[in-house]
């Protein structure tokens, strides 16, 4: 149980940890991505002023002092690049094409860039992006212009910063993970402190309790042969009879609890064990007339506590035959899933409400208290039968229609 906070303590953390991460990651990216958009419809604007303003320089020589195109006074060294980065398409006021600009990149055909050019023409906007490519619309009355500008660069730098921060945050959580580990360790103690105290009292009480209990039922005894059929005596025995289960029933979770039957684990055949357990019931199922079927493969061995595993299965019939309805089936069921041992245990009757089978393994978790106490019942036999299974790493629930059946299955490594 303590083991199971822990997980959970430390599954919370690094899940709140990794959301905060990954929100904060995704901020950042669409804070840059939105930037370097930004940074490049600037560029775009920059280069249009710049074409507005500049004198022509096609179809002449510049002196060797004169500045070439990208390189003017007050510009900055890489505008030369952003510039071969920049391409366009300019239509006359008649709607023709009068001039298209690929800046000769050999990436771009000037057919590629008139359909792109074409695809914006349709669905106009002032700018936006297309394939790739961050865009102006400027129509005027001269006709329109669209300048394209090629958005590459800015995305894998975009892609490089996103991957340096994954990687810097996954590093991070698994730093993050180490502190997380003690300090749950840390907020474990006291719990394991009071869970062990307790097991401990249980423990001490059921042994305190068993002795004088052992003398009460056998003086009882003794004086059921002076006194026979006498209700009271009748009484002291029946009561006595249900605290001895309790008490044994107290004993086995603390013995589970302190992880010693670990030490008698041994291989041995499932089958026969289950098989020999089960055939112990036909004559409870002959007595109420109950339907009663065994399903079980033969030739399963298993390694673990052979005690254990009768005490599992006789939990599960005994809980299906006191609950089956009257005239009722029970089904017990063994067979090998992949690597799986499978045990399921089936009974007609009504079934478990969905609300109560999350918690029909707890502790003295009872789902009809007037029916527990017929049955003798103290809700401590599916928990103690959930202790054994995940003491061979097993698994263990509870499937129900709320109506008909219930069924108990056993995953066994």
């Amino acid at each position: 149980m303590i083991k199971k906070l822990q997980h959970r303590f430390i599954l919370i953390t690094m899940s709140c940890i990794g959301f905060i991460f990954l929100l904060v990651l995704l901020i950042l990216n669409f804070s840059m991505t939105a930037a370097s958009r930004n940074r490049g419809f600037h560029l775009l604007a920059e280069h249009i002023q710049k074409k507005n303003t500049s004198k022509p320089h096609a179809g002449r020589h510049l002196p060797p002092d004169e500045t070439p195109p990208g390189f003017i006074e007050g510009h900055r060294p890489n505008d030369w690049f952003n510039d071969m980065r920049i391409f366009s398409v300019i239509y006359n006021s008649s709607g023709e094409v009068s001039e298209v600009s690929t800046n000769n990149n050999p990436n771009l055909s000037e057919s590629s860039l008139l359909s792109l050019a074409d695809a914006i023409l349709k669905k106009p906007k002032d700018k936006g992006i297309i394939s790739g490519y961050l865009y102006l619309y400027i129509p005027s009355e001269e006709g329109i212009s669209i300048y394209f500008l090629d958005y590459a660069p800015e995305r894998e730098m975009s892609m490089q910063l996103w991957s340096i921060c994954l990687w810097v945050g996954l590093a991070g959580m698994l730093i993050i993970l180490i502190p997380v580990i003690f300090l749950s360790r840390w907020i474990a103690k006291p719990v394991q402190l009071a869970f062990d105290r307790q097991k401990q009292f249980i423990a001490d009480a059921s042994h305190e309790l068993k002795t004088p209990l052992t003398i009460i039922t056998t003086n009882a005894e003794v004086l059921e042969n002076t006194l026979p059929d006498n209700k009271w005596l009748n009484y002291i025995l029946e009561q006595s009879g249900r605290m001895k289960i309790l008490i044994n029933s107290l004993l086995d979770l603390a013995r589970l609890d302190s992880g010693n039957e670990r030490t008698a684990f041994r291989s041995f055949d499932l089958s026969k064990t289950v098989r020999k357990t089960a055939l112990s019931f036909e004559s409870l199922a002959y007595e109420h007339e109950k339907k009663y079927v065994q399903d079980i493969a033969n030739g399963l061995s298993f390694y673990g506590n052979e005690e254990n595993i009768k005490q599992l299965v006789t939990i599960l019939l005994d809980n299906a035959f006191k609950y089956s309805d009257i005239n009722g089936r029970i089904t017990i069921t063994l067979t090998q899933s992949a690597e799986k041992k499978r045990l399921l245990v089936h009974n007609t009757g009504k079934g478990i409400d969905i609300k109560d089978q999350k918690h029909i393994f707890e502790r003295f978790y009872r789902i009809d208290n007037s029916r527990s106490r017929q049955s003798g019942g103290y809700g401590l036999g599916l928990a103690i039968a959930q202790s054994i299974v995940e003491k061979h790493n097993g698994h263990i629930g509870v499937k129900s229609d709320g109506q008909n059946f219930t069924e108990f299955w056993v995953l066994l490594p």
